[in-house]
């Protein structure tokens, strides 16, 4: 507005001094000095009606001057007095008169990761009856455009189905209310069940799954989505959508101790108490049936019965079932009969619970047992004490049936030692008799051929001899053989007994005699003569 002021006084200073430039001294001074007023006149209106928006700002503009806003109106948009619905970008705008216009500067806003914005029109339709949040835009960006959102024909005020995602926005706060929400993070170990309470409606078709009397959408439709989100980071309207968190992880359930051992009655009209642990888990299919029967399945609320807070899957569920289960188990059977049988037990607990699962689109490993508590009454006592007496006397009779078969089983095995031992003897036997058998024939047959060799070398001989004699006759044989027994040395020509007189008398001739029969062979040493056979003529 000064300069404004400034720039009227420059204009009647120039038209002055235009009009009577000898007010100046000299007509040429006075000239240019007015040209030089009305210069800067215009450049002061100028500079009046320019704005300069930084680039983290945004220009919003009010008109002070034009027809008033319609009724239910804030936001102009046809140049009406009020807001403007278009926001100045940066740089410099000319044209808003400070007595026809107030431009505010307002910031930018900057939604950070892991966040989303949340709109809210100040301006715009009405929302239809029944209808919570206006319906979505394509982009962000084009409902940001205040203009445009006015006119489109698009744009209803109230809460925004559209969110803006993280960056940095240019936006008019006169017509958008923006806050930052934290986005949804499904973590690790389970999912998000959608409850959209936006969107277009769902026809489901006749054989659409219905659970519990809902029926389940398809993602982006208002209702119930039959698919669950995984774990990851998504951009959601945290107000339009509501979250069901469901662990897909396995859920434990032990109960145990005198609190929450599982207490059952056998037929027989004994009561005790069992341990009991299950573990139950639901899949990313399964969870929006389970949140359709359940709502928030693992929301903690206090259990009537037990008077302690559990989880709803646990205290509407999981619990109930459990012992109803082995309740019903328990009834078909006797104590003893249930202690012993404890794998039985444990399937026919698992198939039961199997089956009423399913209802509840729940699944288990399996139901296991640990401790049988009968002794926790006298009753029990006294059963397992009986049971305990008679298992104790099987046992000492079976000890009895062992020691007895096995006295049975070492006599066998001696008596067999004993056969073994005998038939080792006997084979022994046999096999000798067979060896002398076998030697008498081998010495038999020694002999045959001995005696054969002595008939032939006789007969040999007896050839010899008679081919000799017939060469050179009996008498000559005779002889040859006498020679051929004294060269032998079979015939002693030497004289055995030398006697010799001498000086030293008979003792040396009765020396010589004995040393003599020493040197001489014994007549067993002589061989004999071969016998001399006269050739018959």
């Amino acid at each position: 507005m000064t300069l404004f002021l400034l720039a009227l006084v420059l204009f009647v200073a120039a038209a002055a001094l235009l009009v009577a430039p000898d007010a100046a001294g000299s007509k040429a001074l006075g000239r240019l000095a007015g040209i030089v007023c009305l210069l800067v006149g215009i450049g002061s209106v100028l500079l009046a009606s320019a704005v300069f928006i930084d680039d983290d700002k945004g220009g919003v503009v009010v008109r002070t001057l034009g027809d008033d806003l319609p009724t239910n109106r804030v936001v102009a948009i046809n140049g009406e007095k009020g807001p403007q619905a278009e926001v100045l970008g940066p740089g410099w705008h000319f044209g808003y008169w400070p007595w026809a216009y107030s431009v505010s500067l307002v910031d930018t806003i900057t939604i950070q990761q892991g966040k989303v914005g949340v709109i809210v029109a100040l301006d715009g339709k009405p929302l239809t009856v029944g209808q919570v949040f206006a319906d979505a835009w394509t982009s962000s960006e084009e409902l940001l455009d205040g203009k445009r959102f006015l006119t489109s024909g698009q744009g209803q005020r109230g809460p925004q189905l559209t969110i803006l995602a993280p960056g940095r926005y240019r936006y008019n706060p006169r017509l958008f209310d923006i806050k930052a929400k934290d986005a949804l993070v499904v973590h690790i170990g389970e999912v998000a069940v959608i409850k959209a309470n936006a969107g277009p409606e769902y026809k489901p078709p006749a054989d659409a799954e219905i659970i519990n009397g809902t029926p389940l959408v398809p993602r982006g439709h208002f209702g119930l989505w039959r698919e669950a989100l995984l774990p990851g980071a998504y951009n959601l309207h945290p107000d339009a959508y509501q979250v069901v968190r469901v662990a897909t992880t396995k859920r434990i359930y032990t109960y145990q101790d005198d609190k929450w051992a599982i207490r059952v009655r056998s037929k027989d009209g004994f009561s005790f108490p069992v341990d009991v642990r299950v573990a139950v888990e639901v899949t990313a299919e399964d969870a929006p049936r389970l949140a359709a029967i359940l709502a928030d399945p693992d929301k903690v609320v206090k259990d009537l019965q037990e008077d302690e807070p559990l989880p709803l899957i646990e205290s509407k569920v999981v619990l109930p079932l459990i012992r109803t289960t082995f309740r019903d188990v328990a009834e078909t059977m006797s104590a003893l009969q249930f202690i012993d049988s404890r794998s039985s037990v444990e399937a026919e607990a698992t198939k039961r619970m199997r089956e009423e699962l399913k209802h509840y689109h729940l699944r288990t490993d399996g139901v296991f047992v640990a401790n049988i508590e009968l002794d926790k009454t006298d009753a029990g006592k006294a059963l397992i004490a009986t049971q305990t007496d008679r298992v104790v006397a099987v046992n000492q009779q079976q000890m009895f049936s062992e020691k007895k078969r096995a006295e049975e089983t070492r006599a066998t095995f001696i008596k067999a030692q004993e056969e073994a031992e005998q038939q080792r003897q006997l084979a022994a036997a046999s096999y000798q008799v067979l060896v002398k058998e076998q030697q008498a024939k081998a010495r038999e047959a020694e002999a045959n051929g001995e005696a054969r060799y002595i008939t032939i070398t006789a007969q040999a001989r007896t050839e010899a001899y008679r081919s000799l004699a017939g060469a050179i006759g009996a008498q000559g044989v005779t002889t040859l053989e006498l020679l051929k027994a004294v060269s032998e040395g079979k015939i002693q020509i030497t004289p055995q007994v030398m006697v010799t007189g001498s000086g030293g008398g008979t003792g040396d001739a009765l020396a010589g005699t004995i040393l003599g029969r020493m040197l001489a062979p014994t007549a067993s040493e002589a061989a004999p003569a071969a016998p001399v056979s006269t050739p018959k003529r």
